[in-house]
């Protein structure tokens, strides 16, 4: 059986890659097709692999919303004729990707497209230094969306990373979707030690892009006075230090830091705040994995995982102040670090592995229509 992967784009090593790159383990020698690829952004174990992409440099990492337009023929045209199994990860348009006749299609999706559904205003604003550009994605966006649709249908089954995003797949596409959550590195996050003792601060990690919503995680801490830590990077980078100074929040910003540094923050920290609404949110269940709390927005991915007073609590509207109000009852000493590590550890490559080969098995036992 000749088997092909197909992701949107590999020039950032994030959530996605990381389900990617559990994935191709179970298909070792059978390639990965992509639009953009950066190879040194990419792990050894992805890097390594046979990798076919029509640009082969990050030269369109920055400029690649303006060419999303052209990306759902881009992907038609990759060349999987010959393949019996695609197996896409996918949150634009890799669930497009045509199969041969007697072919298989499993696409584990990430979510639809958010660039032409509910986060399009966000996407718009990312180019609104270049004049006319939102006026113009504004007039494509229904061919892109039937263009959407349509290719959903040639996906043979779906597998979803959260009940958030197969209701999603559901409302959009009609179609059924199983939920099976990605897969976190267990082995790489160290619970909680008493000894060491906690930081005293709240902790938002992640890409610093607008969905994120730690403008809410600053614009809290500062009503109560509470010490925030930012790690990660990105465009809001900016504006939220801006938000910040002009709060006068106790907020420091950690930009990119390794992975030592990262797990110690996660392990430290009186709880993570989760405050936009994700697809899933694996860093959640990685700070629960080092005996970490998690204070979410009680919307989207996160309803899979927080159960209140064991492993987090939820604040229930998308405002700083609601956010304030829970972090004013929130107290670390409440959760049991069993209890978050207990949790975490359902979450495991092997566990997702063996959840996916089976939908595979079970997608290649269906006759061909």
């Amino acid at each position: 059986m000749r088997v092909a992967f197909v992701h949107d784009w590999l020039t950032t090593y994030r959530g996605g890659e990381k389900v990617l790159e559990a994935l191709i383990d179970l298909y070792p020698e059978a390639p990965i097709y992509t639009l953009f690829y950066d190879r040194l952004a990419m792990p050894e174990s992805i890097s390594r692999r046979e990798v076919h992409c029509l640009q082969r440099t990050n030269l369109f990492k920055r400029g690649r919303k303006l060419l999303l337009p052209l990306l759902p023929s881009a992907i038609e045209a990759l060349a999987l004729q010959d393949y019996d199994l695609i197996i896409s990860t996918s949150s634009c348009v890799a669930k497009g990707a045509i199969k041969g006749p007697n072919a298989r299609h499993l696409c584990y999706i990430h979510s639809p497209m958010r660039y032409i559904w509910d986060q399009q205003e966000e996407y718009i604003a990312g180019v609104r230094h270049i004049p006319g550009a939102g006026a113009a994605i504004r007039a494509m966006t229904p061919r892109l969306r039937r263009w959407d649709i349509s290719s959903a249908q040639r996906v043979d089954r779906f597998v979803a990373n959260s009940s958030f995003v197969a209701s999603r797949v559901k409302h959009l596409y009609g179609r059924e979707a199983k939920i099976i959550h990605p897969p976190i590195e267990l082995d790489r996050f160290k619970p909680y030690s008493a000894a060491q003792g906690r930081g005293g601060y709240l902790l938002g990690a992640g890409a610093l892009v607008s969905y994120k919503r730690f403008d809410l995680a600053i614009a809290a801490c500062a009503q109560l006075r509470r010490r925030l830590v930012i790690a990660g990077a990105g465009p809001m980078e900016r504006t939220l230090r801006a938000q910040a100074e002009r709060l006068r929040a106790d907020v420091e910003f950690i930009i990119n830091p390794d992975n030592h540094r990262f797990v110690q923050l996660l392990a430290q920290a009186d709880a993570l705040l989760f405050p936009g609404v994700e697809d899933f949110g694996m860093i959640a269940i990685e700070a629960m994995a080092c005996g970490t709390p998690v204070i979410a927005l009680g919307a989207g991915g996160a309803l899979d995982f927080i159960k209140p007073g064991e492993t987090g609590l939820f604040f229930l509207a998308g405002t700083a102040q609601s956010l304030a109000e829970t972090l004013s009852i929130f107290k670390p000493a409440d959760f049991a670090v069993e209890n978050l590590v207990a949790q975490a550890k359902g979450y495991g490559r092997a566990a997702f592995l063996t959840k996916m080969e089976a939908e595979i098995s079970s997608l290649l036992k269906e006759p061909t229509l």
